[in-house]
């Protein structure tokens, strides 16, 4: 169920594609996808996600704290259950499972962001979003999910093949 949950809300597949990748039918795909999101919906905190200049300032604070070292700021950004999920397609290292907790979520990040790392803000889906470089190379991109002024969820990509479709220049038509 998470696969398909994951595969749909946070990567945008198409129930075609998900339906392949799982060996299920699409309408198999489709209800089990609404099923996880009720499950999500119904364990979701009853707290209003932070609104974009909120997000941003406590990004640029997160960005201060990672990018030196600050264990204790970094802390103070984390809300106590944080979650860490990442997508690496099995071709770059990345944890495997979520990682919870602000203390586990904090060495983490600060055993990713190094600091030969350069990291910078952009707006990615109307949401500010960390890019990390290593030299000219995309490490990942990492969307920081701000309720309540701390940040509650990390999703990262770190799977090449999705970066990739960053660096391809986009055409807009309707």
């Amino acid at each position: 169920m998470s696969a398909v949950f994951v595969l749909r809300e946070v990567f945008g597949f198409d129930y075609d594609e998900i339906a392949g990748a799982v060996g299920k039918s699409v309408a198999t795909a489709r209800q089990v996808a609404h099923r996880a999101r009720e499950h999500v919906a119904a364990r979701r905190k009853r707290f209003e996600p932070a609104g974009p200049a909120k997000t941003a300032r406590i990004t640029e604070q997160f960005m201060a704290a990672v990018t030196t070292g600050d264990m204790e700021g970094l802390l103070s950004l984390l809300a106590p259950d944080v979650i860490w999920t990442a997508d690496s397609g099995g071709k770059v290292i990345a944890v495997r499972r979520p990682v919870m907790g602000a203390e586990k979520v904090a060495a983490l990040l600060l055993g990713i962001f190094r600091a030969d790392t350069r990291i910078e803000s952009v707006n990615c889906n109307n949401t500010p979003t960390l890019v990390a470089c290593s030299g000219d190379h995309l490490e990942g991109v990492f969307l920081a999910e701000v309720v309540g002024g701390k940040i509650t969820h990390f999703y990262a990509t770190r799977n090449p093949d999705k970066l990739l479709a960053l660096a391809a220049p986009r055409q807009i038509s309707r």
